[in-house]
């Protein structure tokens, strides 16, 4: 059943990973068997390549546009992979791994996907979402601009993943960006508390798309 809340403030999951909008081919599996495995990125941030054209380096040596997705405190990468034309990197909790994790923050990002705006990701997501999982549930959270982007964020509730007969809560970010698109998901294989919830969308604000080549936009 799907609800609704007002979006007064910023708030996904692998989930079985039945998430992706309909022109963005899903790169994410519970168990990645299917792309390539890269190195751990000794940055805190999570960028695109460089383009070959237009190229303006700022003081952060970030050039045109970047997600900035930091790696959080107590946490390390666990998985990371390109295929295509999409990336993904996986965060779990020391100690964890991306097959037995509590709390996993997903990066993914579409380089070159112009024309896939953060509703119709949405609407996919969560569309496949609820086929996925009985008695699902979705909450808006805040949609709008952040420094020149349009983002949406929503939660999605499922009362028992049958991949793994726990519940799960998942917040997801989805920013279209004038180069590529990106994707952002905190899971959470448990009900997260009131300081968990905090904490996560204190993250989440952070999450932003930058743009060396636009003065408004630059990557602080």
């Amino acid at each position: 059943m799907k609800k609704s809340i007002p979006s007064t403030i910023l708030i996904i999951s692998l989930f079985i990973l039945a998430c992706s909008s309909a022109n963005l081919p899903s790169l994410a599996t519970a168990t990645p068997q299917t792309i390539i495995t890269m190195p751990p990125m000794p940055s805190d941030f999570i960028t695109q390549p460089p383009s070959p054209t237009e190229s303006t380096q700022t003081g952060t040596g970030l050039e045109n546009e970047n997600l900035l997705a930091g790696l959080p405190d107590g946490f390390k990468i666990g998985y990371q992979a390109e295929q295509g034309n999409q990336t993904i990197t996986e965060m779990v909790a020391e100690g964890e791994t991306v097959e037995d994790w509590t709390i996993m923050v997903t990066v993914q990002v579409y380089l070159g996907e112009k024309n896939t705006t953060p509703q119709q990701a949405q609407e996919t997501m969560t569309n496949r979402w609820f086929g996925a999982c009985q008695n699902s549930e979705t909450y808006p959270v805040a949609d709008g601009v952040e420094n020149g982007y349009n983002f949406v964020l929503w939660m999605l509730y499922c009362p028992l993943n049958p991949s793994t007969q726990k519940e799960e809560f998942t917040y997801m970010k989805a920013i279209q960006g004038n180069d590529s698109f990106y994707l952002v998901q905190v899971a959470f294989r448990y009900k997260p508390t009131e300081a968990d919830i905090t904490q996560w969308m204190n993250y989440l604000r952070e999450v932003q798309v930058c743009d060396s080549r636009i003065p408004e936009r630059a990557c602080q």
